[in-house]
């Protein structure tokens, strides 16, 4: 999907709006972009590690974020840097962090994946410049003569069984679309149709029915990506079984492994491992920022691919527990790993330096959720309001907003979701065009123009007309604390609207932004519960259900 044909000017400003320009003044703006090039320069990562993921992860959350809020000093930054790993190209076409004689394995095609996911944003959200083209498809041509030189298939290299190789089907695909070459889309192909695992073909897998934790190597963020690679593979090469694979494997990760934070990752943070289930049962570390994020993309790919409400709630959960609960307040920092266990006694702990980066120089909390939290953030703005085809917009979630569609509409939500129960939609059209509203569970009432309209949970609520600048569409949501029971039936968690809210070791936390007593528990966000990010600070989601 190009970007740039989906991306418009959306202004957020709540919850997210408010959190996108925390990370983009604490986090992007403070990055040394310089010292992410070096690895390609010197090219002696050489002991099988991922410094090569982090150039792409960083600034293709920084050019994303650049979209909506429009910094100069960010700007020129992502402006310099791209300059800087395009001219680490050599005349092969190589970009990579690996020596020569170790070049495809470790994580090297990994990380050539992240370069190209950076550079193609570039094109798709800043500038179509053409040189980034050429530096793209001489990437992507080196990859595939190594491979035919080496006489094996991309299976045969990397980490977890081929599944973190396979995941640069979506980049592959993504040059296709910016170069039309016929080459790079049967390349696509053949990885698809390697079904990215040793083990077995995920893809046909899924769609037999095999559960997530069973599927390759069962490593959430990878097998999500491959996921991810064939949706996009599905735009230009419409195959059933594409779809059908695709689809399954959204509703079986839905149904299995998301937690109640919209976090995923059951088994050992970043396996799947019926995770759902596991959220209540299991004290081991659970779920990852890097698969929140990653989950977020596969929901807005489904999104486009299916019209149906799940993926927009799903995100919706994700953003506004996962994401928003990850981040420390200020925007420095982000954890890896969600507070476990759930039940009582998990805290928040910022994630700490992975490797050393270059020359064993410190990077400063070098943590590959660090550099993915921003980017799931940065997904915000376009996931809350998506546009298909010439005349229907998809509004996902209501935080105050202004957005302007070219060709089609403007839009403005007002009010403060979810945090407070009243909010006004107006828009402003030229032409009839459907606009189509998500319907959580917790609405209590829409009416346009005073009329009240007839609404149905989980379902889109359509209304295609000509619109006019007199319409008034308001919506009230019902906040009042709603109980849920876990999937094992043993636990109760609670939510007011979206909010999943938790139990905090400090009691009264006068800076959260919402306080609720449930049955003699004072109960906070799940945002704002545990951000100290420290071990002593605790918090509790779910909780015994009282006989």
């Amino acid at each position: 999907m190009n970007e740039k044909n989906i991306l418009f000017p959306v202004r957020l400003s709540g919850l997210l709006g408010k959190a996108l320009k925390r990370s983009c003044e604490k986090r992007l703006k403070t990055v040394d972009y310089h010292l992410l090039v070096e690895p390609f320069h010197y090219r002696n990562e050489n002991d099988n590690a991922w410094r090569c993921e982090f150039w792409g992860k960083v600034v293709r959350s920084a050019i994303l974020t650049n979209v909506y809020l429009e910094d100069p000093d960010l700007a020129d930054r992502i402006e310099t840097t791209v300059a800087e790993i395009m001219g680490t190209q050599t005349p092969d076409g190589c970009i990579s962090t690996y020596p020569e004689d170790k070049q495809l394995g470790g994580w090297d095609i990994w990380g050539r994946k992240y370069v190209l996911l950076g550079l193609l944003r570039y094109y798709d959200c800043i500038a179509p410049e053409e040189e980034v083209k050429k530096c793209c498809v001489r990437m992507l041509d080196h990859l595939i003569g190594q491979l035919a030189s080496s006489g094996k298939t991309i299976l045969d290299f990397g980490q977890h069984e081929g599944l973190a190789a396979a995941s640069i089907l979506g980049a592959v695909v993504g040059v296709y679309r910016i170069s039309g070459e016929e080459r790079f889309l049967d390349f696509a192909r053949k990885i698809a149709e390697s079904g990215c695992s040793k083990k077995h073909n995920i893809f046909e897998a899924a769609s037999a029915g095999t559960i997530p934790c069973e599927l390759g190597n069962g490593k959430s963020y990878e097998m999500t990506s491959c996921f991810q690679g064939l949706a996009e593979l599905y735009e230009f090469d419409p195959r059933p079984e594409y779809k059908d694979a695709c689809e399954k494997y959204f509703a079986s990760v839905r149904d299995r492994e998301i937690f109640i934070t919209g976090v995923g990752g059951g088994r050992g943070c970043e396996y799947w491992g019926d995770g759902a289930w596991a959220q209540t049962q299991n004290k081991e570390t659970l779920g990852e920022t890097c698969v929140t994020t990653t989950w977020l993309h596969y929901c807005e790919r489904i999104a486009g691919l299916t019209h149906r409400v799940s993926p927009a709630s799903e995100m919706e959960r994700s953003l506004y527990n996962g994401i928003l609960g990850d981040m420390a307040p200020d925007g420095t920092r982000w954890v890896h790993a969600n507070p476990t266990p759930l039940t009582g006694g998990g805290s928040k702990v910022a994630a700490v330096d992975q490797i050393d980066f270059c020359f064993h120089t410190p990077f400063g909390g070098n943590d590959c959720c660090r550099a993915q939290g921003p980017e799931g953030l940065a997904l915000s703005p376009r996931l809350a309001l998506m546009r298909s085809g010439e005349d229907s917009l998809y509004l996902n979630f209501y935080e105050p907003l202004t957005a302007r569609v070219p060709g089609l509409a403007e839009i403005e939500v007002k009010g403060n979701y979810p945090l407070e129960p009243k909010t006004r939609i107006l828009v402003k059209s030229e032409k009839p065009f459907a606009l189509n509203l998500r319907v959580p569970p917790f609405l209590k009432e829409a009416t346009l123009n005073g009329a009240r309209l007839d609404t149905e949970a989980d379902c889109w609520l359509t209304l295609n007309r000509q619109w006019s600048q007199e319409d008034v569409l308001e919506l009230e949501f019902d906040l009042s604390v709603r109980e849920v029971a876990s999937p094992d039936g043993h636990y109760t968690a609670f939510l007011r609207g979206p909010l999943l809210l938790a139990e905090d070791s400090r009691g009264d936390v006068p800076h959260a932004l919402c306080h609720e007593s449930v049955n003699g528990r004072e109960l906070i966000d799940y945002i704002t519960a545990g951000d100290e990010m420290r071990k002593e600070n605790t918090l509790t989601v779910w909780f015994p259900r009282e006989k």
